[in-house]
């Protein structure tokens, strides 16, 4: 083997190395095996456009295992004690398996209804804040989101059940209001038809890598979500990538001393 080929084949091992290390520090992190998840919805975007800070179509997630529902703070919980914000409100964002849908969902944890009250939901964590009204089956928040609408939701055919109450912001904020409520938890709109068990939670996101998995939604029907400076980054990153395999690489020349000849 050549010394030039054998720096390639060491090359290419050692980035595959990198790359078993960095997924397996993932998932000895995450407790996940895959440790992340490509988004293909715009379902929890703030706007049509990217915003750096929220989950964008596109972006990878990683994804912790949550081993009971109390590892996963929820909008309720958050709010009440002052934050912080992750990914633009209150409260972690779970990926769960959504059996009405047959695939995975990634949404915003609102609240875990842990027992009834007759028919009125009893609410993990709820210290009764002023901005959160329980009225029958009915939960009301006010002030919810990047827009500020109030939120209802109906829990009238979940009597009995136990579970989250999930919505994507972007779900919410696109949704019109009926007077001064909007109902946009997936329990509502079509999303899901029952409350989210912690057996169908994945987990909940701790970080993510903006637009890289855009390349994958491309190949999908999923890929008109793609906000426009999503696509223009991933075309500029593959460009560079282009340039950076295709770049002359400057051969060193290795000179052999000869020595002198004797007489």
């Amino acid at each position: 083997m050549s010394p030039a080929v054998r720096g390639e084949v060491l090359s290419l091992v050692a980035v595959a190395l990198v790359i078993v290390i960095i997924f397996s520090s993932l998932f000895f992190y995450t407790g996940n095996w895959p440790p992340a998840v490509i988004v293909e919805s715009s379902s929890m975007q703030h706007g049509n456009n990217f915003v750096f800070g929220v989950i964008n179509t596109g972006d990878i997630v990683a994804v912790k295992k949550a081993n009971s529902f109390e590892d996963i703070q929820t909008y309720l919980v958050a709010r009440e004690d002052g934050g912080p914000k992750t990914y633009g409100d209150y409260g972690n964002v779970i990926v769960y398996r959504n059996f009405l849908l047959g695939e995975l969902v990634i949404h915003r944890a609102m609240f875990y209804v842990e027992g009834w009250n007759g028919s009125s939901p009893i609410l993990y964590g709820n210290d009764n804040p002023a901005w959160l009204t329980i009225r029958g089956p009915d939960v009301y928040i006010y002030d919810v989101g990047y827009t500020h609408k109030n939120l209802i939701v109906d829990l009238s055919q979940y009597e009995g059940t136990t579970g989250f109450v999930t919505m994507g912001d972007h779900n919410f904020a696109d949704l019109g209001s009926s007077g001064n409520f909007t109902m946009a938890a997936d329990q509502n709109t079509g999303i899901d038809n029952s409350l989210v068990n912690q057996s169908q939670v994945v987990g909940y996101a701790i970080g993510y890598l903006p637009i890289i998995g855009v390349l994958k939604v491309w190949g999908t029907k999923d890929r008109g979500y793609i906000p426009e400076t999503s696509n223009e980054v991933m075309v500029l990153i593959i460009v560079l990538v282009v340039i950076l395999v295709l770049a002359p690489i400057p051969s060193q020349v290795v000179r052999k001393k000869r020595g002198k000849s004797e007489i």
